[in-house]
């Protein structure tokens, strides 16, 4: 993996998209090699989230007329409510960059990376099924076109709209898990499935965000957690229903607790479950703590598959179900976990009884 940096950056005062993505992209440095931004703000409705992302991409194009980053744009409403950007950047200046319109491959000495923008379906009227298979054949043909496997995939980000929500007997995630599997059928997944974050939106349908590494000598393995029971081994007993495949069969979500890549652990979207089962406690800060429990396991050293003294965390992304919460949120966080580099979003999580999710970054130390 290539070494790369991430900054979070606000808007200060409200105003148009436009304006307010301009504020944001004037702050960050020229000098810096920024390889994708990914920008937080509610939508509501496919129309608001179109012509959001429509605003944003020409004020990219604008700011960075010749090397324009890759464009993610996440309907989820931040803290404060103001757009918000995470801007990633290449830390090794000996990589090259070759950029696509919705694509990057970096390149280092045998190492080869694939990090994409954030992509959509073609209409984001259809059902949850429809636009997840749309989006797994442009990812395919991404992936064909730059010489990578699906299984080259280590980090997955899918972005659902009313995540939880059921029509006709049928649940938007699950129906997202049934078209991933699809997808992940055709390749070998000896190797463990990627890291991932299933997590709801306000608006856009599906979205899908990932990274793919094809390397002979950089490490990439799965962290499994002895605390929970590995996603992908979940009973049918806690899969929702999903009637828009022709046997109307539940799949399970194809994902590990974390991978590690050289130094880097990816953490996977990680809330209050133990075993399978959701925590009991309908309280933010005993869900919020019993989800930092249970990531500290899943990065303490004796679980990392190589050489590891200690464990630190870099990056937390933390989603909140009810924006009333994240004070209570924020002010435990602050004084549990001070030093990660955090941001705050209001967002529906994969099950109806939980009200937190965090995922993020951490380093070994060995």
């Amino acid at each position: 993996m290539l070494e790369k940096d991430k900054q979070l950056y606000s808007a200060k005062a409200p105003g148009t998209i436009e304006k307010m993505a301009q504020e944001i992209l004037c702050n960050i440095p020229k000098e810096h090699k920024i390889l994708k931004i990914v920008f937080f703000i509610k939508a509501d409705g496919p129309s608001n989230y179109l012509s959001t992302r429509a605003s944003l991409a020409t004020s990219l194009q604008e700011a960075f007329p010749t090397e324009t980053p890759l464009l993610s744009y996440v309907a989820q409403e931040t803290a404060d409510g103001l757009l918000r950007a995470e801007v990633i950047t290449l830390a090794d200046s000996s990589a090259t960059i070759e950029r696509h319109s919705n694509h990057i491959i970096l390149s280092r000495e045998g190492t080869r990376e694939l990090m994409t923008g954030g992509i959509i379906p073609h209409n984001l009227e259809e059902s949850t099924y429809a636009q997840s298979l749309d989006i797994f054949e442009q990812i395919k043909t991404i992936l064909d076109a730059s010489k990578f496997a699906i299984n080259d995939i280590y980090r997955q980000w899918n972005y659902i709209e009313g995540i939880t929500i059921e029509s006709d007997g049928s649940q938007n995630y699950q129906e997202f898990n049934d078209a991933r599997s699809l997808f992940y059928a055709g390749a070998e997944w000896s190797n463990g499935y990627p890291a991932a974050t299933g997590i709801g939106s306000s608006a856009g349908g599906v979205m899908v965000d990932l990274y793919a590494l094809s390397s002979p000598h950089t490490v990439n393995r799965p962290i499994d957690n002895p605390l929970q029971i590995a996603a992908h081994n979940y009973s049918k007993q806690v899969l929702a229903d999903n009637r828009q495949t022709e046997k109307n069969e539940k799949s399970t979500p194809k994902f590990e607790r974390a991978r590690l890549t050289a130094q880097t652990i990816h953490i996977s979207g990680t809330a209050a479950i133990r075993g399978e089962a959701s925590s009991p406690d309908n309280d933010i800060l005993a869900q919020t703590e019993a989800t930092m429990q249970i990531m500290n396991h899943l990065v303490c050293p004796e679980n990392i598959p190589t050489p590891c003294n200690a464990t630190e965390y870099d990056f937390l992304r933390i989603y909140v179900k009810h924006k009333s919460h994240i004070p209570l949120v924020q002010e435990y966080m602050q004084a549990h976990y001070p030093a990660p580099l955090k941001h705050y979003l209001v967002s529906d999580i994969c099950r109806p009884e939980l009200l937190i999710e965090i995922e993020g970054t951490a380093h070994i130390q060995p």
